[in-house]
């Protein structure tokens, strides 16, 4: 199974990382590879049952990861709004996810109480990008410069109106 989650705040130690992903996986007992993918990559563990890269971004977000999880452990592995929200609460960061069949812009993101709340995100033409997160429909503790919004253009869609 392979899951795309950026995770928003101060960036995480990749040892942090790999703790959270064992507890959100909850595959205790099994290896977690952590990795940052611009790195040394012949270092990396690629037998662990549960692979992450990450890169660095600007702005909002903190990391870009990348998951995989070995389909022997898909029967137990979650789906991604689960896992967003797991490694969120373990992690004391909001998680985002895209939100399926809706604007590009449009994210889930996953709260470290165990929420999840509408996002709208965008990503500046700079190299490397600026992520911004737009607005949220809730407020967000971690979050709080974040404007609070209506996201009419994602409720549109949701119900074919757009």
């Amino acid at each position: 199974m392979i899951y795309d989650l950026l995770l928003a705040g101060p960036p995480v130690p990749p040892k942090s990382l790999a703790e959270a992903l064992a507890e959100a996986v909850r595959t205790e007992g099994v290896d977690v590879d952590v990795a940052d993918r611009d790195g040394d990559q012949s270092q990396r563990d690629w037998t662990a049952p549960v692979l992450c890269g990450y890169i660095r971004l600007r702005g909002d977000l903190s990391l870009e990861l990348d998951i995989y999880v070995e389909d022997a452990l898909v029967n137990e592995a979650p789906a991604e709004p689960e896992l967003a929200r797991r490694l969120a609460m373990a992690l004391g960061v909001p998680v985002l996810y895209p939100a399926e069949e809706v604007r590009p812009s449009a994210y889930w993101l996953a709260t470290s109480s165990g929420e999840s709340v509408r996002a709208r995100l965008y990503a500046s033409d700079d190299e490397p990008p600026v992520h911004t997160i737009d607005a949220v429909e809730s407020p967000v503790a971690q979050l709080p410069h974040i404007r609070v919004s209506d996201l009419p253009e994602i409720v549109r869609e949701e119900h074919g109106k757009g």
